[in-house]
């Protein structure tokens, strides 16, 4: 059954590839490394199927247990990954959700799903059932990066003796329309605290690489991380990398951001051999579109993130 829901779902679950934007992989690839991501789903501790069946009609669910996530804001905290069905009826899809959540052995819980907006008809079924959005993103690459051609900035590697001043940045230069602080429940209640531990875990070893400013009289007031991805640049025969998290201090490190993510790129370009390089962030932030667009990054997929609390 789980292999024909695969392929009834096959046109949405194409968009579930982080990956889907680059459109000289082949969109077979594309969905070989979704399929094979759901079919090994459940191999880890952290991992959960749940099977519903309405009217004969399967409905399979997804989703992991984020401990990081959970012992920070001390609410299990879980995310959904997939839903298979082949249903047309939002109703009926609607209860499968419902029965789903219920099932959830925590009495008090928080899921998110980050989901495709081309998965729509998902995206109403889950607003039915009491999801509701906290953010949406819209995600840019350059997979030209040989044309790439800007002035030469001074950075290095961040380093212990960081972590205090970049983690105060974090905190400092919140964004009110990240998922973090957009959630109208309860259930992050520091949301500043928890960005700032996230960049030092990033510098722990989380990302691969965190580059911040090394210029005489810059105060080390910002930072870019990025992840590497090599574990998919085999699959693919492309190299794909992914700059993740920033924060840049608008009184000490005004005109960062863009010395950053230039310097970012050359970096993954240069001494890691990326050819691809993509990056996210909140459909509100115009000012870093315009400036992704000046360094030749192009609009590559929007996603949205839903999230449900269940209390006791």
């Amino acid at each position: 059954m789980e292999h024909n829901l695969l392929d009834k779902r096959k046109d949405k679950l194409f968009f579930y590839s982080p990956y889907n934007f680059i459109r000289s992989i082949d969109s077979g690839k594309q969905l070989d490394y979704v399929f094979r991501k759901i079919n090994k789903f459940g191999d880890t501790k952290d991992q959960f199927i749940s099977n519903i069946s309405i009217h004969n009609q399967e409905f399979i669910f997804y989703y992991s247990f984020l401990p990081w996530d959970s012992k920070y804001i001390s609410i299990d905290t879980y995310k959904l990954q997939f839903v298979l069905f082949d249903n047309k009826d939002l109703i009926t899809l609607k209860k499968a959700i419902e029965i789903f959540l219920e099932s959830i052995s925590s009495k008090t819980y928080y899921l998110i799903f980050d989901i495709p907006s081309e998965d729509i008809f998902l995206i109403q079924a889950l607003g039915l059932s009491g999801f509701k959005l906290i953010e949406t993103r819209l995600s840019y690459f350059n997979e030209h990066l040989d044309q790439f051609n800007q002035p030469r900035f001074e950075v290095r590697k961040a380093i212990s003796s960081d972590v205090e001043r970049l983690m105060n940045t974090a905190k400092v230069m919140r964004n009110n329309y990240d998922r973090f602080h957009s959630e109208a429940n309860p259930v992050i209640k520091n949301a500043d605290e928890f960005l700032s531990s996230y960049i030092e875990n990033s510098i722990d070893g989380y990302a691969d690489i965190v580059l911040v400013p090394n210029e005489i009289n810059i105060p080390v007031d910002s930072f870019l991380t990025a992840r590497y991805l090599k574990e998919d640049w085999t699959f693919f025969s492309k190299n794909i990398s992914q700059m993740v998290l920033s924060a840049v201090s608008s009184d000490t490190n005004k005109g960062w951001y863009k010395k950053l993510v230039s310097e970012m790129t050359y970096y993954l370009r240069d001494e890691i051999g990326s050819e691809v390089i993509f990056m996210n962030t909140q459909s509100t932030n115009r000012a870093v579109f315009k400036t992704w667009e000046n360094l030749n990054y192009n609009l590559a997929y929007t996603t949205h993130i839903l999230s449900y609390y269940k209390s006791i």
